[in-house]
């Protein structure tokens, strides 16, 4: 009986060691476990910190972008009215321009017709001035006329004798009119007066008359034999 007691105790004592020794495995287990779960807690609680630190980090860094994103976008909308107004001042500047061409334009076709009508009045002085100088030519010719006249009337002494009229004809002198001086002058409009020798060369030809054409009086030498022809009615003055 104390071999089955000292049996049963002696069991009954190595199931109670290794109860025991179970127990203690357990608990020295559980008491790893525990450290290694809180180590894992704290790893974790770190881990949290740090992405919240990061993550508060990122989001001051949002807040930045933003803040600068909205700067830019102030930036940019007070840019785009610069550009606007700019654009509207080269809008102006360039009409101006469009202005500025039309009236240099204008004034070109202006200045051309200025130079044609200069060059036109050149022109028209330039013939006055010719008219002029044709005209004092004339005025010049006319006194040196009148000089002759006056300086013939001086040296003709009209005989008292009677003028004789011719009309137009042919006359023989000696037989139809005495020979001698006379001064012929037309009566009426002007006439070609003709004196030929009695060879027949002419000795005088000229047109009586105060036209264009005309030279007025006209004083001359006759003889016997020669023959008068006037074209028209004339008068002959004896002159001494």
């Amino acid at each position: 009986m104390k071999k089955g007691l000292i049996l049963t105790l002696s069991i009954t004592g190595g199931i109670a060691a290794i109860i025991v020794s179970v127990l203690i495995g357990v608990l020295i287990g559980n008491a790893d476990l525990e450290e290694n779960y809180t180590e894992k807690i704290k790893k974790i609680k770190s881990d949290i910190t740090m992405a919240e630190a990061k993550v508060k980090d990122e989001e001051s860094k949002l807040l930045s972008i933003k803040e600068h994103t909205a700067a830019a976008e102030e930036q940019q909308s007070s840019e785009n009215e610069k550009l606007e107004k700019l654009q509207a001042e080269v809008d102006e500047v360039e009409k101006l321009i469009e202005e500025k061409d039309a009236i240099t334009k204008e004034n070109d076709s202006l200045q051309e017709d200025k130079d044609k009508s200069k060059k036109e009045l050149n022109k028209l002085s330039d013939k006055v001035k010719e008219k002029k100088t044709r005209g004092s030519e004339l005025d010049d010719t006319i006194k040196a006329k009148e000089k002759e006249l006056e300086k013939l009337e001086k040296t003709i002494i009209r005989k008292s004798e009677e003028p004789i009229e011719l009309t137009a004809g042919q006359y023989i002198v000696g037989t139809d009119l005495p020979e001698g001086r006379y001064q012929v002058t037309n009566i009426g409009d002007g006439t070609n007066f003709f004196v030929y020798d009695s060879s027949g060369m002419p000795t005088v030809n000229t047109i009586l008359g105060d036209g264009m054409v005309g030279t007025g009086d006209y004083v001359f030498f006759t003889n016997t034999g020669d023959m008068i022809e006037t074209l028209g009615r004339v008068k002959l003055m004896p002159v001494e």
